[in-house]
């Protein structure tokens, strides 16, 4: 079963929810995460890992725009092509701004001798690891590089192949926030939704926005308050908005210092708060995983 956790607002909570239900189905077989957050992927740092412990593979899924010197003949018919600015002139020829560019071959198409090709680049890495019972597939885009999405999908791919050969029927995905490219990578074919809020406004409003993305791929989900005694009046009014629209809400926790000091441990919060696990098992039992 493919379960992702995801939320409209950064900060809720997502990644912390991620690791203690990845750490409660570990204790009955063998579980694969894969953190889809690949601008900042973190998920790792919950389960003691750093950076090192990944064994990577750099890969390319982006084109940028390359030009030959020798075929230019400086008619600058590319110049106003580019919508993304990328293009600008010096010295009678062309020069591409390749942060700026995003690869889509317009001004291939339009230079007259085919003096401006594209090339793969490197655009990001993928990777995995292992450790306490949980392998974790990850991957991360470089800076100033497009292709989140591609890159999500290579890592769900990994955690797939992860799946296989160890024997594990989960994969818990932590997606990144928000509802761009690499949520919708992170949502397409997943069997169940865990969206992760706060008791705010801001936070609320923006869970709307990412259930949208849920809901167009006829994903079933359920909603789980995280720090729900930051305000207990307005966690009160989410449920009632949540019944009137037909959403569940399947698990809660209040604010509690134990889950920054599980984070700074660089543990799930069900390690030093076992007290949680039972919410968290309580969890999976409605995403039909237990």
């Amino acid at each position: 079963m493919k379960i992702a956790v995801l939320s409209g607002k950064g900060g809720v909570g997502k990644s912390t929810v991620s690791a203690s239900l990845a750490k409660v189905l570990s204790e009955r077989g063998p579980v694969v995460t894969a953190d889809c957050d690949v601008d900042t992927p973190n998920l790792g740092i919950l389960f003691g890992m750093d950076d090192g412990d990944f064994e990577k593979e750099w890969v390319s899924t982006g084109e940028k725009a390359v030009l030959d010197k020798e075929k230019c003949i400086g008619c600058r018919k590319c110049l106003g092509i580019c919508v993304f600015s990328a293009i600008s002139w010096g010295e009678g020829k062309p020069e591409f701004d390749r942060l700026a560019c995003e690869g889509c071959g317009a001004c291939s198409l339009a230079c007259p001798v085919g003096a401006i090709g594209l090339e793969q680049v490197e655009n990001g890495w993928i990777g995995d690891a292992e450790k306490g019972g949980i392998c974790i597939a990850t991957g991360q885009l470089k800076m100033g590089e497009a292709g989140s999405g591609d890159i999500v999908d290579l890592v769900k791919k990994r955690a797939e192949q992860i799946c296989e050969k160890i024997g594990a029927e989960h994969t818990i995905i932590d997606s990144a926030a928000g509802i761009g490219c690499p949520v919708i990578a992170s949502v397409a074919g997943i069997d169940y939704a865990v969206a992760v809020t706060e008791p705010t406004p801001s936070a609320f409003s923006d869970l709307e926005r990412a259930l949208e993305v849920v809901k167009h791929f006829k994903i079933p989900y359920g909603i789980v308050i995280n720090k729900s005694t930051l305000d207990s009046e307005f966690s009160g009014k989410m449920k009632e908005v949540a019944a009137e629209r037909g959403a569940e809400v399947i698990g809660e926790f209040p604010y509690d210092k134990k889950f920054l000091d599980a984070a700074v441990g660089m543990k799930p919060v069900v390690e030093i708060a076992p007290e949680y696990k039972g919410e968290f098992e309580k969890i999976l039992e409605k995403v039909g995983a237990l």
